[in-house]
């Protein structure tokens, strides 16, 4: 019984890291795609917080699963938690480099790098975009091998 209770709290806790990290950064997306100022400037204060949060949900499901592995007796070194191992350690830095992207939005729009009469280089910028399709792609690998646990190696 405690191996599935720690298990529904890992599962549920990273479904909560997922859903405010992937919600938000397409919100986050398109927000600055819009180029209003006012939306930009409320929508990218609030962003750090939000991330904070997801990043302390996923930190708590980490925490749970391995508790739950431990209780469950798996096998720590199994090929496929290996491989999930390394996918959310993937997903952490892809995390890095997201939140750079909307701190540096917010560094810009509080000093002024937006408004009338600037270039918007928020309208042709491609990198959030790679980053979004990203993290769906890391996500769903990270679920394909909690799932289906293939033999990798």
């Amino acid at each position: 019984m405690t191996f599935v209770v720690l298990k529904f709290l890992h599962i549920a806790f990273m479904f909560i890291g997922v859903a405010l990290a992937v919600g938000p950064a397409v919100l986050l997306y398109l927000i600055a795609r819009s180029g209003e100022p006012g939306s930009i400037g409320r929508a990218f204060a609030a962003a750090e917080r939000v991330f904070q949060v997801s990043t302390a949900s996923y930190g708590f499901g980490i925490v749970f699963g391995f508790i739950a592995a431990v209780v469950g007796t798996l096998d720590l070194r199994a090929s496929w938690l290996v491989t999930a191992y390394v996918l959310v350690a993937v997903l952490a830095v892809h995390g890095i480099l997201f939140d750079n992207w909307t701190k540096g939005v917010a560094r810009a729009f509080a000093s002024g790098g937006f408004g009338a009469g600037r270039p918007d280089p928020l309208r042709r910028e491609r990198r959030p975009l790679y980053l979004i399709s990203a993290m769906a792609a890391l996500i769903v690998a990270i679920l394909f091998v909690m799932v289906i646990k293939p033999s990798l190696f």
